[in-house]
This record gives structure tokens, C-alpha cells and sequence, in this order.
């Protein structure tokens, strides 16, 4: 039973990082922008994300994913015992790969739907 849950996260996690990372539009949209902090830009300054905070998350994440697979991997193999602590790691490592990927859908969508508004003048 748990074999199938480190051969699950090893499959899952890849995938989910290349959704956060490499099939996304998200970091090309942000590389173009300006990205100051709402109190020097006021008008269209960020609240948090910076460029500089964005970099440090997604390598952040990425790192966990890709440490979470390796363990998983090391897991199925038989040199990292089974334990708590790891199956706590592992799954909070996909949960926090699965809140990154919500936040991200949430923010492309609602910047999307924004805009459609501005531009129809309607509430569609």
C-alpha cells in the first residue's frame, strides 16, 4: 500500500511541475512586466510578487518536487526506509505543489476574466 503511494507521488510530481514550471505562460508574462512593490508604484505596483520573490518561490518549490521524487524513487528502492516523517515530507510536498497550482489558476483566470470585463464593458 505504501509503495503505491511513493510510485504515485514519483509519477504525479514531474507532471505538476511541469504544469507550475515549463507548460505555463506565467513566468514569460511575468519576465515582461514591471513588478515593483505597490508603495514605490502605486498605480500598478504588486502587493507581494515581486520578480525577485517569485524567483525564490518557484525554485523553492521545484527543489521540494524534485527532492520529494528523488525520495519517493529512494523509497521504492529500498534505501530510505518507510517512515512518518517521510510520508509527511512527501505529502506535504505534493500539497504544497497543489496550493502553488491553485493559486496560479486562480490568479490566470481571475486576470483573465478582468479583462475580458475591460475590454466588453460587461460583467460577463
Amino acid at each position: 500500500m505504501r509503495r503505491d503511494f511513493y510510485a504515485t507521488v514519483a509519477q504525479v510530481l514531474p507532471v505538476l511541475l511541469l504544469a507550475l514550471v515549463f507548460e505555463s505562460r506565467h513566468l514569460e508574462r511575468i519576465g515582461g512586466q514591471r513588478r515593483r512593490l505597490r508603495r514605490e508604484d502605486p498605480e500598478n505596483g504588486v502587493r507581494f510578487w515581486t520578480k525577485g520573490r517569485v524567483r525564490v518561490y518557484t525554485m523553492s518549490v521545484a527543489v521540494i518536487v524534485l527532492s520529494d521524487v528523488g525520495l519517493c524513487v529512494l523509497a521504492l528502492a529500498g534505501s530510505v526506509p518507510d517512515s512518518a516523517p517521510l510520508r509527511g515530507f512527501v505529502a506535504a510536498g505534493v500539497m504544497l505543489t497543489l496550493a502553488t497550482l491553485l493559486f496560479r489558476i486562480s490568479v490566470d483566470v481571475m486576470g483573465a476574466t478582468r479583462e475580458l470585463q475591460t475590454r466588453t464593458g460587461s460583467d460577463r
